[in-house]
């Protein structure tokens, strides 16, 4: 019953990423060789209070983003979870409301299964 109801739970916050409201933001082929990439993000696309990421071809362990604002400053998050190919990761808040984001800087590691890349997308969503 418990693994039903986080199945259950999961789907609905998947779904809220799904939703119109959320831009994409940017994309990157992350390699597996580096276990470290940047995703820019033009600041022409706007001001944004959470993001969240989608992972292709590949799952992926993602360690921590840092979210570079456009004045500067940035944003440490610590996820430590496993992004599973196809799947949206949960919504992450930024601080202090709608921010211009620059880039995201990712540190992750390779997950199993062999592969030489992934496809990591970013989606922005404004409150």
């Amino acid at each position: 019953m418990k693994k039903l109801l986080t199945l259950v739970l999961m789907s609905v916050l998947s779904f809220g990423v799904l939703a119109d409201d959320w831009k994409k933001l940017g994309e990157r082929r992350v390699s597996f060789q580096s276990e470290q990439d940047v995703i820019h993000v033009s600041g022409f696309k706007g001001k944004y209070d959470t993001i969240a990421f989608k992972v292709d071809r590949a799952p992926v362990f993602m360690k921590k983003i840092t979210v570079v604002y456009g004045n500067g400053k940035s944003q440490t998050i610590h996820i430590n979870r496993r992004l599973q190919q196809g799947k949206r990761s949960l919504p992450y808040r930024l601080l202090d409301g709608n921010r211009i984001i620059n880039k995201i800087e990712m540190d992750y590691k390779t997950a199993a299964g062999g592969h030489k890349f992934a496809e990591v997308s970013v989606y922005g969503k404004r409150s």
